[in-house]
C-alpha cells in the first residue's frame, strides 16, 4: 500500500485558479536502466533554471513501504528512517559526503504490516524519536524513543481504530508537546495526545472516507492550530481529500471533503501560490493528473487541475524549493513507470517539467531533505520492488562535510584479588571529555586521556559490551565486547 506523511508538492504545465481547464504536458524521457548501487549525474532545465541531480541506492531490507529524512544521532546531518512491511526499521546514520551507515532494527511489532513512519520529539529531550504506523485488527501507532548514541528504546504501541496505514507528528493542543495523528481503515484520523513526557492517549477519532491514506497536519485557516488533512482512494466514486479542523484543542470539530478526482494516491501541503496560507497538492495516478487545492486564506480551497502526460502516472508526491527561487516546487514518483519527476513553479500557478529520472522497482513513497549539508533539497525514493531506497543529490552549494573521524576501542581483561577490571583504550576522540558506555547504559564521563579501567565484582559473569561516545554526543566508537 502506498502512503506518505509529508509537506509539498504539485505537478503540471499550467494550473487553473478555478474550474476545470487541463492542459496537457508533455515530458520526454529517457529510460535507465535499474541500478542497485551507482550514482548517476544528470541535469534538468526548465524556463533558464538548472537542477542537478546525482543519485544513489542502498538495499534498505526485503519490502520497504516509507522513509522520512531528519537528524536522529543530533550531529547536524539528516538521517533516513525506513519502516519495512515485515515488521522492521532500518535506520541509514548520515556519515556525510553522501555515505550512510546502515543499523537495522529487527521485527518489534506484535504483527508484520509496518506502513508509514513518522519523526519528531515527542518526549521533550531535544531528540527526535521514531512513530510507526502498523496494521492489526485494533490498529496500532508504536513510539520508539531515542535514547542517543544511535539507540531507542523498545517499542510502546498505542491501539487506535483498526489497520493504521499512516501517521503524522505535530503539536495539536499547542502544549508545546507533539502529539500523533493516524489514519487508518476506519477511514478516519485518531488522535493521540502527548501527556508531557513521551506516553499517550487516546483523544478521540474523526472524519469520514474511505480507502483512507497519506495523513498530514497544516494550519489550514490561519487560526494557529494544527488541522489534518488525508486522502479518500475510492473505487467506483469520486476520491476526496478530508480536512479536519482543529478546535483549538487538540480535539476537531467539523470536516470538509474536497474532490481528489478518481483514485487519488497521496498528497503534500506547502504555499504553492505565495499567499502565505498552506494549499494542497495531490497525486492521482488514474488520470496521470497533479490537482493543486488552493486556500483561500479561510481555510476554504479552489481546485486548479494540471495534467501529465498519459505515460506518467503519479503515485507519490513531494514539495521543495529545487531551483532556489523562492517559490515552492514539487516531485513525483510513478509506481508504474519507475519513474521520478520534477517540475519547478513558474509563478502565475504553473509549474514546468525539469526532467525526469528513473528509478528502480515499484517507487511507493518519496521525501525530501537535505542530505549532503549543501542546504539544498535533496530527494528519497523508497523502492518497494528492489527493497531499496534511492538517494537524489543536489548539486551545487557548499561541498558535502567530511565524514567525522573515527573512534577507533580495543580492551584488554585482568583480575586481580577483589576485581575483574576491563582495561579500556581508544583514539580518535577529539573532544575534551568522553562518555563510557557498557551494555548500552553510560557508566562514566571521564576526560580523553585514551583509557579507562571499569571495575567490576570478582563474581562478574557474562557478555559485556563497551563502546566510547565524545561526550553528549553521538559519534561513537566500535562497539568491543569481552565475556568473563
Amino acid at each position: 500500500m502506498e502512503k506518505n506523511t509529508r509537506s509539498c508538492g504539485a505537478a503540471s504545465k499550467r494550473v487553473a485558479r478555478s474550474g476545470v481547464d487541463p492542459i496537457a504536458l508533455m515530458l520526454t524521457a529517457l529510460l535507465v536502466g535499474a541500478v542497485v548501487s551507482a550514482t548517476m549525474p544528470g541535469s534538468t532545465r526548465a524556463g533558464g533554471l538548472q537542477v542537478n541531480y546525482g543519485s544513489a541506492s542502498f538495499n534498505a531490507g526485503a519490502s520497504p513501504a516509507a522513509a522520512k529524512i531528519g537528524d536522529l544521532d543530533g550531529d547536524g546531518l539528516n538521517d533516513i528512517v525506513v519502516v519495512n512491511t515485515d515488521g522492521s526499521l532500518q535506520l541509514f546514520f548520515n556519515l556525510g559526503g553522501a555515505s550512510f551507515e546502515r543499523v537495522s532494527l529487527g521485527a518489534q511489532w506484535p504483527a508484520a504490516n509496518t506502513l508509514d513512519v513518522a519523526i519528531g520529539d515527542l518526549n521533550g529531550d531535544g531528540r527526535n524519536d521514531i512513530a510507526v504506523a502498523f496494521s492489526t485488527s485494533t490498529g496500532a501507532v508504536s513510539v520508539l524513543l531515542n535514547q542517543g548514541a544511535r539507540a531507542f528504546s523498545a517499542p510502546v504501541n498505542y491501539a487506535t481504530c483498526s489497520y493504521s496505514s499512516g501517521v503524522a507528528i505535530g503539536d495539536m493542543d499547542r502544549d508545546g508537546d507533539n502529539d500523533l495523528a493516524d489514519v487508518s481503515q476506519c477511514d478516519s484520523s485518531s488522535v493521540l495526545l502527548n501527556n508531557g513526557h513521551g506516553g499517550f492517549t487516546l483523544g478521540g477519532s474523526y472524519g469520514s472516507g474511505f480507502d483512507s491514506r497519506s495523513v498530514t497536519l497544516a494550519d489550514f485557516n490561519g487560526d494557529g492550530f494544527k488541522d489534518i488533512a488525508y486522502v479518500n482512494k475510492g473505487i467506483n466514486v469520486d476520491g476526496s481529500v478530508t480536512v479536519l479542523f482543529n478546535n483549538g484543542n487538540g480535539m476537531f470539530g467539523g470536516s470538509m471533503w474536497l474532490y481528489a478526482g478518481d483514485l487519488p494516491d497521496d498528497l503534500t501541503v506547502g504555499d504553492f501560490d505565495g499567499d502565505g496560507t498552506t494549499d494542497i497538492a495531490i497525486a492521482n495516478s488514474y488520470y496521470s493528473q497533479v490537482l493543486v487545492l488552493f486556500n483561500d486564506r479561510q481555510g476554504t480551497f479552489t481546485t486548479g487541475y494540471s495534467e501529465l502526460s498519459a505515460g506518467d502516472t503519479p503515485t507519490s508526491i513531494a514539495c521543495a524549493d529545487f531551483n532556489g527561487d523562492g517559490r515552492l516546487d514539487y516531485a513525483v514518483a510513478s509506481r508504474t513507470t519507475n519513474s521520478l519527476s520534477v517540475f519547478l513553479n513558474q509563478g502565475n500557478y504553473g509549474f514546468a517539467a525539469a526532467g525526469a529520472f528513473y528509478i528502480l522497482q515499484s517507487p511507493v513513497d518519496l521525501e525530501t531533505g537535505d542530505l549532503d549539508g549543501d542546504s539544498l533539497p535533496d530527494l528519497v525514493a523508497v523502492n518497494q520492488g528492489s527493497g531499496t531506497i534511492t538517494a537524489f543529490f543536489s548539486a551545487g552549494g557548499s561541498p558535502p562535510p567530511p565524514p567525522p573521524a573515527p573512534i577507533t576501542l580495543t580492551l584488554s581483561t585482568r583480575t586481580t584479588s577483589r576485581a575483574k577490571l576491563v582495561d579500556l583504550r581508544w583514539n580518535g576522540a577529539t573532544s575534551s571529555f568522553v562518555d563510557i558506555y557498557r551494555n548500552g547504559s553510560r557508566i562514566a564521563t571521564v576526560a580523553n586521556t585514551g583509557s579507562y579501567t571499569d571495575q567490576l565484582s570478582r563474581r562478574a559473569a557474562g557478555v559485556f559490551t563497551y563502546k566510547v561516545c565524545v561526550a553528549g554526543g553521538q559519534q561513537c566508537s566500535n562497539q568491543s565486547t569481552i565475556s568473563f
